[in-house]
Formats: structure tokens, C-alpha cells, sequence
């Protein structure tokens, strides 16, 4: 097999979940980060202008739950992201599903609202980089997360009642997972991958909500196995 590359942006829990993906099947990858000033190459990859996007066997694949499915098409000897059941497949996809359209919107808006945790997310999109693109990348990193969040809705709701939602997910997940340890069945699919890697998004840049998610102890055990 050919050279395996990752086009990633350092901070995007979808680029982390993609990487994640590719440890869990076990197949060797390299990354190139799209850091800083860096990211004005990223609309060149693919038709969609948005990373991840996944070099492998002769193909580029962009979007997270894309590579996912191609992942498991192309290698099915290597442990599969989604089940075979079909019944527990569609659990899988709805996690998956709820994950990256709308469990994605808390992460963006507790970085962009905490001032902590936006520097945070600041320094790491600009690592590996000069550092006058910190200056250069703060206002528009907030920009463009302040439009996402208002642009869906989540931006506009009381602060308030974000935290209070975002909490009752947390104790559904944590619910779930005293189950079997695992949001579906008794083993890590793609559900536990897209789901962690919001959440361990949260924890990376958050002094609030990092310990907050890291209080429940299934949520805890699960997260560091991810």
C-alpha cells in the first residue's frame, strides 16, 4: 500500500476522529497540518475546500464519515468501524450523526466564549508556525467560530441554557456507557470515535468544562481509552 496521508487542520475534531479511525484499523498514516497562514491551501484539496481530507490508494477522500465507510470497504480484515449487525450499524450511525452535526456546535461555542480556552485554541491552529500568526489567527479564528455557532442556532441560545443542555448530554452519555462501557454494544465503533473526539476537543482547550466532563467517571475511563 502507498503512502497513507492525513491533510488536517491540527485543532478540527473531524481531523482527530479521522486519525483516530486510522489507529484503530491499525494502518500507518503521515499528517501534514494546515497550520496558521497555511490554511488558505486547504480549499486546493478537494471540490468541498475543507479538511480532512484522506490521501489512500490512489484516492483522495474528503469528509470524516466518507473515509469511515471507505475505510471499512476497503480494508473488512481490519477491525471495523461500524458493525455488521445492522440494527446496532444504525445505532452507530445515529451517535456518529448527532456527534458531527450537532455535539460539534458545544465544542465550537465553549472555545469561542471562554477567553482561555480560545487562546488555547489560538496557539495550537498556529503551532509549528512563526509566531505573528498568532496575531494574525485569533480575530479570525473567532470570527469564523462566532458565525458558526450563530449560523445553526446554538449562538444565539442563553448561555445559560447551552450549559444546561450540554450537561444533560453529558449524563445521557455517561448513562450509556455504564452499560458496557462503550456507547453501542461491547466494543469502540466509529459511534465512541466521533463522539470522543468532540469531546476530548472540549478537554484539550477548556479549564471549565475539561474537569467538568472528566467528573464522570464512565466518561472518564471511556475517554482514555479513545
Amino acid at each position: 500500500m502507498s503512502t497513507v496521508v492525513l491533510h488536517q487542520w491540527e485543532i478540527s475534531p473531524f481531523c482527530k476522529k479521522v486519525a483516530r479511525m486510522l489507529q484503530f484499523k491499525g494502518i500507518a498514516f503521515e499528517t501534514v497540518n494546515y497550520n496558521g497562514v497555511l490554511g488558505a491551501k486547504v480549499p486546493r484539496l478537494s471540490k468541498v475546500g475543507k479538511v480532512p481530507v484522506l490521501d489512500i490508494n490512489g484516492q483522495r477522500i474528503q469528509d470524516s464519515t466518507k473515509i469511515a465507510r471507505y475505510l471499512d470497504e476497503a480494508y473488512p480484515d481490519l477491525p471495523l468501524l461500524y458493525p455488521v449487525d445492522p440494527l446496532q450499524k444504525a445505532y452507530v450511525e445515529l451517535w456518529e450523526d448527532w456527534s458531527d452535526e450537532l455535539l460539534y456546535f458545544y465544542e465550537v461555542y465553549f472555545r469561542v466564549s471562554d477567553a482561555d480556552a480560545l487562546n488555547r485554541a489560538v496557539a495550537i491552529s498556529a503551532e509549528g508556525r512563526p509566531k505573528h500568526e498568532i496575531v494574525l489567527m485569533k480575530p479570525l479564528l473567532k470570527a469564523a467560530l462566532n458565525l458558526q455557532v450563530k449560523m445553526q442556532g446554538t449562538g444565539r441560545m442563553a448561555k445559560a441554557d447551552i450549559e444546561a443542555e450540554f450537561t444533560r448530554h453529558l449524563e445521557r452519555i455517561e448513562l450509556v456507557l455504564g452499560q458496557t462501557g462503550w456507547l453501542v454494544g461491547e466494543s469502540k465503533t466509529i459511534a465512541d470515535i466521533a463522539v470522543g473526539s468532540q469531546l476530548l476537543e472540549v478537554v484539550r482547550t477548556s479549564k471549565i468544562w475539561g474537569p467538568k466532563i472528566n467528573s464522570y467517571p464512565h466518561i472518564q475511563h471511556w475517554i482514555q481509552q479513545l
